[in-house]
């Protein structure tokens, strides 16, 4: 574990695998995400920022993900995340007026869990205990209310 690590100074790779739901009227496509390295130092953005790297690693996840689904397309992708991103919470995407004083993430990216497939170290856990899931999936209830 690396001590003085902010959200505002790391990065999160992780690996989605992109889902169909035909019923959803805003945008049927949607990923789910499995975090691979958490709460990662800046300084090593180059080092895993390689194309090369990325390319090597989505294989890897492609050729071991065993998917039971039969709405995934088989688009599948290997991202960085900056802290900011995947740390953002329900106050961050509307505000207090709205959700009042709210610490639950906004998107999973599999922050909470360690226990999903490909997860390899989190560099910093502290950041991650602050956060909940309490309202994940609440995101229409919460868009309703402001149209």
């Amino acid at each position: 574990m690396i001590k003085n690590l902010t959200k505002n100074n790391t990065f999160n790779l992780v690996y989605g695998i992109e889902y169909q739901d035909s019923d959803d009227r805003y945008d049927q496509f949607f990923y789910i995400y499995h975090t691979i390295f958490r709460n990662v130092p800046i300084s090593q953005l180059k080092r895993l920022n390689s194309e090369i790297l990325k390319m090597k690693v989505k294989g890897y996840c492609d050729k071991n993900y065993i998917e039971k689904a039969s709405n995934a397309t088989g688009h599948t992708k290997v991202e960085i995340i900056v802290g900011d991103e995947y740390y953002r919470t329900y106050e961050d995407e509307f505000g207090t007026e709205t959700v009042g004083s709210d610490n639950s993430l906004f998107n999973d990216y599999c922050q909470l869990w360690n226990t999903r497939q490909f997860f390899k170290y989190d560099f910093a856990p502290y950041l991650t205990n602050q956060y909940t899931y309490k309202n994940l999936n609440k995101r229409n209830t919460y868009m309703k209310g402001l149209q």
